[in-house]
């Protein structure tokens, strides 16, 4: 991987241009007044847009984003700085700001300007591969905010006010775009990545996989509104299951995973006890998932595991859609498939810990481990065991405390002093609030909203 070939080329998105300008608080629906920047080459080749896009998506949850999302699921607890006020349940709006930022003001202009292009450049397989990820883009997007700009942003100057699209209807766009994208990706094209795709080196039917995985996962999502969505997760993962969907970093100082990053320059957040208390000390991963600070009284930060700088920042791990089995099997009364789902989930994560940081664990740890996880219990009970398992497997990721939100798994307490303007009841919340930039600038913004004011599909 040329690394500093991708800096050149994330150059060429909406961040940069933010930097270059000085004005980091326009928001994400002023982006399109930037994109007019006669800079911008308006025919770029897709070949040069795609692998800043797929760093840039990377960076962008691994980031700044990864902290606000895994303290709000309890993963992390928030010491200092914006990650105290994060614990505190009384974000910035300002720093708030800038995860949103690193989202459309980076892969999704690239990523729209990549679907835009391609059909002159007869590179439909681009087109694939970019639906794919502005899907993911915009699914992470909406689990964070609600309700958020898509069909009237990214558009150049056409709407500088983008309208704010229902998460109803985002949800919706999202199926649509994976449809589209398993489309053009089974037809191929003439022109198709190859070494430029950092993900699957040109595999098309990996991103074929992927469309059907990431499909899986927002149809389970819409169990309260969807009696159907266990079964039509599972047929999704039926047709495409993938293994390794995420981007490896090289470790260098110019590409190196930002979780790491963020634990080697600062302390402002440990990993929360509560995450401790889920996962337990006897679990075989524990060492490797929580790395003890020395002389700090037993505080922690991420481990080698998912916190070095060569740890991969998933997409969707396989142990994701695994752990979507488990659940649309049990909530669909297939309690011996759901087992089966639930102990492969985990031997899995193990199988991935041993293989990435080249050890073994101890056979019978791990044999002792697996036979603990058994579904006897109430549909509740059972559901509770593999909701816990699944916020230790995909720790530092986003969906555990999309889990949390739908579920009520795992059984978490909320902060002390959690109670603000934002987070009237104190409660974990339920959302994000949306960016000061937004509010000042785009009168489409919707109000009346707290963290506390629930998802589309949690209601």
């Amino acid at each position: 991987m040329n690394s500093s070939r991708i800096y050149k080329q994330r150059n060429i998105s909406g961040i940069f241009l933010f930097l270059l300008f000085g004005i980091l608080t326009i928001s994400s629906c002023k982006l399109e007044e930037l994109n007019q920047n006669p800079n911008v080459p308006t025919e770029v080749d897709v070949k040069l847009l795609l692998p800043g896009a797929q760093s840039g998506f990377a960076n962008a949850l691994s980031g700044r984003f990864f902290r606000y999302s895994t303290i709000m699921s309890q993963q992390l607890r928030g010491k200092d700085n914006q990650e105290l006020l994060i614990e505190n349940y009384n974000p910035d709006e300002l720093f708030v700001g800038y995860p949103w930022e690193d989202f459309y003001a980076g892969p999704m202009i690239n990523l729209k300007m990549i679907i835009d292009l391609a059909p002159d450049q007869n590179a439909g397989a681009y087109s694939g591969v970019a639906k794919v990820l502005l899907a993911n883009c915009i699914g992470v997007l909406t689990d964070t905010w609600g309700d958020v700009p898509y069909s009237q942003a990214l558009n150049g100057g056409d709407n500088l006010y983008p309208i704010y699209d229902s998460q109803e209807a985002i949800y919706a766009q999202i199926h649509i775009l994976l449809d589209e994208a398993i489309s053009e990706l089974s037809e191929g094209s003439p022109v198709s990545p190859a070494s430029d795709d950092l993900i699957f080196q040109g595999d098309l039917g990996k991103w074929v996989s992927a469309a059907f995985a990431l499909k899986a996962r927002y149809y389970i999502h819409t169990t309260k509104r969807d009696a159907g969505a266990a079964q039509k997760a599972l047929d999704a993962l039926s047709q495409g299951e993938i293994e390794e969907f995420g981007y490896h970093y090289s470790g260098t100082n110019t590409d190196s995973n930002p979780i790491n990053n963020f634990f080697t320059s600062t302390a402002y957040a440990v990993v929360d006890p509560q995450f401790i208390g889920v996962m337990g000390i006897s679990d075989p991963r524990f060492e490797y998932f929580v790395d003890i600070i020395p002389f700090s009284g037993g505080q922690s930060k991420v481990g080698d595991f998912q916190g070095s700088t060569i740890s991969p920042t998933y997409f969707m791990s396989y142990e994701e859609q695994l752990f979507i089995k488990a659940e649309a099997h049990l909530r669909l009364g297939n309690t011996s498939e759901a087992e089966l789902s639930l102990r492969n989930a985990v031997q899995f994560s193990m199988d991935r810990l041993e293989d990435f940081l080249m050890l073994e664990i101890e056979d019978n740890e791990e044999l002792d481990f697996i036979e603990s996880l058994v579904l006897t219990g109430s549909f509740e009970e059972n559901l509770e065991k593999i909701i816990d398992q699944k916020f230790v497997c995909l720790f530092s990721e986003n969906e555990p405390w999309v889990d949390y939100r739908r579920t009520g798994y795992p059984l978490l307490e909320s902060n002390d002093n959690g109670t603000s303007n934002s987070n009237p009841n104190g409660e974990i919340p339920r959302r994000l609030i949306y960016p000061q930039s937004e509010r000042i600038l785009n009168p489409n913004m919707p109000n009346g909203l707290d963290m506390q004011s629930r998802m589309w599909w949690d209601e």
